[in-house]
Protein backbone atom coordinates (compact mmCIF):
# COMPACT_ATOMS: atom_id res chain seq x y z
CA UNK A 1 0.00 0.00 0.00
CA UNK A 2 1.32 3.44 -0.92
CA UNK A 3 0.66 6.24 1.53
CA UNK A 4 0.62 9.58 -0.24
CA UNK A 5 1.59 12.90 1.28
CA UNK A 6 -1.99 14.12 1.11
CA UNK A 7 -2.92 11.59 3.81
CA UNK A 8 -0.31 11.73 6.11
CA UNK A 9 -3.58 -17.46 14.10
CA UNK A 10 -1.61 -19.02 16.59
CA UNK A 11 -3.88 -17.82 19.34
CA UNK A 12 -6.99 -15.64 19.40
CA UNK A 13 -5.28 -12.91 21.35
CA UNK A 14 -2.28 -12.86 19.05
CA UNK A 15 -4.38 -12.65 15.91
CA UNK A 16 -7.08 -10.31 17.05
CA UNK A 17 -4.78 -7.58 18.37
CA UNK A 18 -5.46 -4.02 17.36
CA UNK A 19 -7.45 -5.05 14.31
CA UNK A 20 -10.16 -6.78 16.38
CA UNK A 21 -11.60 -3.50 17.59
CA UNK A 22 -12.39 -2.47 14.03
CA UNK A 23 -12.89 -5.75 12.16
CA UNK A 24 -15.34 -8.36 13.49
CA UNK A 25 -14.22 -10.71 10.70
CA UNK A 26 -10.86 -11.06 12.45
CA UNK A 27 -12.53 -11.81 15.80
CA UNK A 28 -14.70 -14.54 14.34
CA UNK A 29 -12.14 -16.23 12.12
CA UNK A 30 -9.41 -16.10 14.75
CA UNK A 31 -11.69 -18.04 17.08
CA UNK A 32 -11.95 -20.94 14.62
CA UNK A 33 -9.63 -23.88 14.10
CA UNK A 34 -7.60 -22.65 11.15
CA UNK A 35 -5.01 -24.19 8.89
CA UNK A 36 -1.57 -22.59 8.69
CA UNK A 37 -2.30 -20.77 5.41
CA UNK A 38 -5.29 -18.95 6.89
CA UNK A 39 -3.38 -18.18 10.09
CA UNK A 40 -0.62 -16.52 8.08
CA UNK A 41 -3.19 -14.60 6.05
CA UNK A 42 -4.81 -13.21 9.21
CA UNK A 43 -1.49 -12.35 10.82
CA UNK A 44 -0.31 -10.53 7.74
CA UNK A 45 -3.53 -8.55 7.51
CA UNK A 46 -3.40 -7.64 11.19
CA UNK A 47 0.07 -6.16 10.73
CA UNK A 48 -0.64 -4.48 7.40
CA UNK A 49 -1.00 -0.84 6.44
CA UNK A 50 -4.55 -1.66 5.36
CA UNK A 51 -5.54 -2.73 8.86
CA UNK A 52 -3.84 0.32 10.36
CA UNK A 53 -5.83 2.53 7.98
CA UNK A 54 -9.12 0.95 9.04
CA UNK A 55 -9.67 -1.12 5.89
CA UNK A 56 -11.78 -4.16 6.77
CA UNK A 57 -11.91 -7.66 5.36
CA UNK A 58 -15.38 -6.88 3.96
CA UNK A 59 -14.03 -3.93 2.01
CA UNK A 60 -12.22 -6.35 -0.28
CA UNK A 61 -14.09 -9.63 0.13
CA UNK A 62 -17.64 -8.39 0.64
CA UNK A 63 -20.00 -9.88 3.22
CA UNK A 64 -21.74 -8.45 6.26
CA UNK A 65 -19.39 -7.72 9.20
CA UNK A 66 -22.25 -6.57 11.43
CA UNK A 67 -23.31 -10.12 12.29
CA UNK A 68 -21.63 -13.25 13.62
CA UNK A 69 -24.26 -15.53 12.05
CA UNK A 70 -22.20 -17.43 9.52
CA UNK A 71 -24.64 -17.50 6.60
CA UNK A 72 -25.51 -13.83 6.99
CA UNK A 73 -21.91 -12.74 7.53
CA UNK A 74 -20.74 -14.56 4.40
CA UNK A 75 -23.64 -13.53 2.16
CA UNK A 76 -22.19 -12.47 -1.19
CA UNK A 77 -18.64 -13.59 -0.36
CA UNK A 78 -17.03 -15.52 -3.21
CA UNK A 79 -13.88 -17.61 -3.16
CA UNK A 80 -11.03 -15.80 -4.88
CA UNK A 81 -10.99 -18.52 -7.52
CA UNK A 82 -14.50 -17.46 -8.60
CA UNK A 83 -14.30 -15.22 -11.66
CA UNK A 84 -16.73 -12.70 -10.10
CA UNK A 85 -14.87 -12.38 -6.80
CA UNK A 86 -13.40 -8.91 -6.13
CA UNK A 87 -10.18 -10.68 -5.10
CA UNK A 88 -9.96 -12.85 -8.21
CA UNK A 89 -6.63 -12.50 -10.02
CA UNK A 90 -8.20 -10.68 -12.96
CA UNK A 91 -10.39 -8.38 -10.83
CA UNK A 92 -7.80 -7.23 -8.27
CA UNK A 93 -6.67 -4.07 -10.12
CA UNK A 94 -10.24 -2.78 -10.21
CA UNK A 95 -10.79 -3.70 -6.56
CA UNK A 96 -7.56 -2.10 -5.36
CA UNK A 97 -8.25 0.84 -7.66
CA UNK A 98 -11.30 1.80 -5.60
CA UNK A 99 -8.82 3.35 -3.14
CA UNK A 100 -5.63 3.52 -5.22
CA UNK A 101 -7.14 5.30 -8.20
CA UNK A 102 -3.94 6.97 -9.45
CA UNK A 103 -2.01 3.70 -9.37
CA UNK A 104 -4.89 1.91 -11.10
CA UNK A 105 -5.00 4.55 -13.80
CA UNK A 106 -1.27 4.21 -14.35
CA UNK A 107 -1.40 0.42 -14.43
CA UNK A 108 -4.06 0.56 -17.12
CA UNK A 109 -1.50 2.23 -19.39
CA UNK A 110 0.89 -0.69 -19.07
CA UNK A 111 1.54 -3.76 -21.19
CA UNK A 112 0.88 -5.86 -18.09
CA UNK A 113 -2.70 -4.60 -17.91
CA UNK A 114 -3.22 -5.46 -21.57
CA UNK A 115 -2.24 -9.04 -20.70
CA UNK A 116 -4.69 -9.01 -17.78
CA UNK A 117 -7.48 -7.88 -20.08
CA UNK A 118 -6.66 -10.80 -22.36
CA UNK A 119 -6.57 -13.05 -19.26
CA UNK A 120 -3.12 -14.38 -20.14
CA UNK A 121 -2.25 -16.80 -17.38
CA UNK A 122 1.22 -15.31 -16.80
CA UNK A 123 -0.07 -11.73 -16.46
CA UNK A 124 0.94 -10.13 -13.14
CA UNK A 125 -1.61 -8.44 -10.91
CA UNK A 126 -1.44 -6.25 -7.80
CA UNK A 127 -0.48 -9.10 -5.47
CA UNK A 128 2.44 -10.06 -7.71
CA UNK A 129 4.34 -7.00 -6.50
CA UNK A 130 2.62 -6.20 -3.21
CA UNK A 131 1.66 -9.54 -1.70
CA UNK A 132 -1.86 -10.67 -0.94
CA UNK A 133 -2.53 -8.72 2.27
CA UNK A 134 0.86 -7.47 3.48
CA UNK A 135 0.43 -4.55 1.07
CA UNK A 136 4.09 -3.70 0.69
CA UNK A 137 6.34 -3.72 -2.33
CA UNK A 138 8.32 -6.94 -2.28
CA UNK A 139 11.37 -5.10 -3.55
CA UNK A 140 14.19 -6.65 -5.52
CA UNK A 141 15.68 -8.21 -2.39
CA UNK A 142 12.27 -9.52 -1.34
CA UNK A 143 11.72 -11.76 -4.33
CA UNK A 144 10.29 -9.34 -6.88
CA UNK A 145 13.22 -9.86 -9.24
CA UNK A 146 12.65 -13.61 -9.18
CA UNK A 147 8.97 -13.19 -9.95
CA UNK A 148 9.64 -10.86 -12.86
CA UNK A 149 12.25 -13.28 -14.19
CA UNK A 150 9.53 -15.85 -14.85
CA UNK A 151 8.62 -13.81 -17.92
CA UNK A 152 11.60 -11.51 -18.39
CA UNK A 153 14.55 -13.67 -17.37
CA UNK A 154 16.97 -15.59 -19.63
CA UNK A 155 15.06 -18.81 -18.95
CA UNK A 156 11.60 -17.24 -19.12
CA UNK A 157 8.69 -19.64 -18.89
CA UNK A 158 6.46 -17.29 -20.89
CA UNK A 159 8.67 -15.78 -23.55
CA UNK A 160 5.66 -15.20 -25.81
CA UNK A 161 4.42 -12.50 -23.43
CA UNK A 162 7.69 -11.35 -21.90
CA UNK A 163 10.97 -9.71 -22.85
CA UNK A 164 13.48 -12.56 -22.71
CA UNK A 165 17.26 -12.48 -22.86
CA UNK A 166 19.46 -9.43 -22.42
CA UNK A 167 16.65 -6.96 -23.03
CA UNK A 168 14.59 -8.53 -20.28
CA UNK A 169 17.50 -8.56 -17.86
CA UNK A 170 18.24 -4.89 -18.52
CA UNK A 171 14.57 -4.00 -18.01
CA UNK A 172 14.61 -5.82 -14.68
CA UNK A 173 17.85 -4.18 -13.59
CA UNK A 174 16.61 -0.74 -14.56
CA UNK A 175 13.34 -1.20 -12.70
CA UNK A 176 15.23 -2.50 -9.67
CA UNK A 177 17.50 0.53 -9.65
CA UNK A 178 14.52 2.86 -9.84
CA UNK A 179 12.75 1.08 -7.01
CA UNK A 180 15.83 1.14 -4.79
CA UNK A 181 16.38 4.82 -5.54
CA UNK A 182 12.76 5.66 -4.78
CA UNK A 183 13.10 4.04 -1.37
CA UNK A 184 16.19 6.11 -0.59
CA UNK A 185 14.49 9.30 -1.75
CA UNK A 186 11.42 8.36 0.26
CA UNK A 187 13.50 8.33 3.43
CA UNK A 188 15.07 11.65 2.49
CA UNK A 189 11.63 13.07 1.80
CA UNK A 190 10.51 12.06 5.27
CA UNK A 191 13.64 13.64 6.81
CA UNK A 192 13.14 17.03 5.16
CA UNK A 193 9.43 16.94 6.01
CA UNK A 194 10.28 16.57 9.69
CA UNK A 195 12.86 19.34 9.39
CA UNK A 196 10.25 21.69 7.95
CA UNK A 197 7.93 20.99 10.86
CA UNK A 198 10.69 22.03 13.26
CA UNK A 199 11.01 25.50 11.69
CA UNK A 200 9.84 28.18 14.10
CA UNK A 201 9.55 31.09 11.68
CA UNK A 202 6.08 30.87 10.05
CA UNK A 203 7.24 32.61 6.86
CA UNK A 204 10.20 30.24 6.48
CA UNK A 205 7.97 27.27 7.16
CA UNK A 206 5.58 28.52 4.49
CA UNK A 207 8.41 28.82 1.94
CA UNK A 208 9.68 25.37 2.85
CA UNK A 209 6.16 23.95 2.52
CA UNK A 210 6.07 25.18 -1.07
CA UNK A 211 9.30 23.29 -1.72
CA UNK A 212 7.81 20.20 -0.11
CA UNK A 213 4.83 20.47 -2.44
CA UNK A 214 7.17 20.14 -5.42
CA UNK A 215 8.91 17.16 -3.81
CA UNK A 216 5.61 15.42 -3.14
CA UNK A 217 4.36 16.12 -6.65
CA UNK A 218 7.46 14.41 -8.05
CA UNK A 219 6.91 11.52 -5.63
CA UNK A 220 3.37 11.00 -6.93
CA UNK A 221 4.61 11.19 -10.53
CA UNK A 222 7.25 8.57 -9.76
CA UNK A 223 4.68 6.27 -8.16
CA UNK A 224 2.40 6.53 -11.17
CA UNK A 225 5.22 6.05 -13.70
CA UNK A 226 6.41 2.98 -11.81
CA UNK A 227 2.93 1.45 -11.87
CA UNK A 228 2.73 2.12 -15.60
CA UNK A 229 6.19 0.51 -16.00
CA UNK A 230 7.38 3.57 -17.88
CA UNK A 231 11.02 3.53 -16.85
CA UNK A 232 12.08 6.85 -18.45
CA UNK A 233 9.19 8.79 -16.91
CA UNK A 234 9.98 7.14 -13.57
CA UNK A 235 13.63 8.17 -13.78
CA UNK A 236 12.73 11.75 -14.75
CA UNK A 237 10.40 12.06 -11.75
CA UNK A 238 13.08 10.66 -9.43
CA UNK A 239 15.62 13.12 -10.84
CA UNK A 240 13.24 16.01 -10.21
CA UNK A 241 12.57 14.83 -6.67
CA UNK A 242 16.28 14.40 -5.90
CA UNK A 243 16.99 17.92 -7.15
CA UNK A 244 14.14 19.43 -5.11
CA UNK A 245 15.23 17.58 -1.97
CA UNK A 246 18.82 18.79 -2.40
CA UNK A 247 17.67 22.39 -2.77
CA UNK A 248 15.45 22.20 0.30
CA UNK A 249 18.21 20.53 2.32
CA UNK A 250 20.54 23.38 1.39
CA UNK A 251 17.99 25.96 2.48
CA UNK A 252 17.42 24.16 5.78
CA UNK A 253 21.12 23.72 6.57
CA UNK A 254 22.76 26.02 9.17
CA UNK A 255 23.65 29.21 7.38
CA UNK A 256 21.23 28.43 4.59
CA UNK A 257 18.41 30.68 3.42
CA UNK A 258 16.16 30.30 6.45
Amino acid sequence: MIVRWSVPVLAVAALAGAASAQDPCIDCHAAQELDEVVQVHLRQFRDSAHASAGVSCADCHGGNPSTFVELRAHKGVLNSAHRDSPTNHWNLPRTCGRCHDAEYGALRQSAHYALLERQVHAAPTCTTCHGSVAAQSLGVEGGLQARCSHCHGPDADHEEVGIPGEAGQEALARGGRNLARQRVLGRQRADVSRAVLRLRDPSKRHEAADALFAINASWDEAIEAGHAFHWSDWENALDAMASAIAELRSALAPGGDR
